[in-house]
């Protein structure tokens, strides 16, 4: 396993920006060198060189202070990715519970509603046949009038179209 170490000790993601920050630091330190041996005993050019190192010093520190900042964003960031993710899955789950219930009661509905649709249509043929014995029993019923009024007037009275067996109502609850 390949750790990177940066040149303050701590471990960097991939360690390119430390690696780019100290070998900036050590151009600059070897331009600062470099610097004050060719200015020799110039107290002038000495202190330009003092001036640079401090500015570069400062520049450095303003760098690894970003650096920080922006290493402390990526976290909150990633941090932040992780709960977005995890509020995801939970939503997901949830829809797809909701998804499962939705089903189920459409799938209930449906047999519902099959079998009211099948007992109308044994309730609609089994009124139909009530409807036909009830026209026969008054067609029964009328004829039975007629021959009382004629046995009233003593007339003579012809016999039934009707058999004696049909002439017995049937029950109305048989199918």
């Amino acid at each position: 396993m390949k750790v990177t170490v940066d040149c303050t000790g701590r471990r960097g993601g991939n360690g390119k920006w430390t690696k780019r920050w100290f070998y900036v630091l050590c151009l600059l330190f070897s331009v600062f060198c470099l610097l004050v041996s060719v200015a020799g005993c110039e107290k002038k050019a000495l202190e330009q060189a003092q001036q640079e190192a401090r500015e570069a010093k400062t520049a450095v520190q303003k760098l690894k202070h970003s650096l920080g900042l922006a290493e402390k964003e990526i976290a909150s960031t990633k941090a932040e990715l992780n709960a977005v993710r995890q509020s995801r899955d939970e939503l997901q789950g949830r829809i797809d519970q909701a998804v499962k219930e939705r089903d189920e009661a459409l799938e209930y509905a449906q047999k519902a509603q099959e079998s009211l649709t099948a007992r109308s249509s044994g309730q609609a043929s089994a009124t139909a046949a009530l409807q036909q014995q009830i026209a026969e029993l008054h067609a029964l019923v009328a004829e039975q009038q007629k021959t009382i009024d004629q046995l009233e007037k003593g007339a003579p009275v012809e016999p039934a179209g009707v058999p004696p067996a049909q002439a017995t109502p049937a029950e109305p609850n048989q199918g």
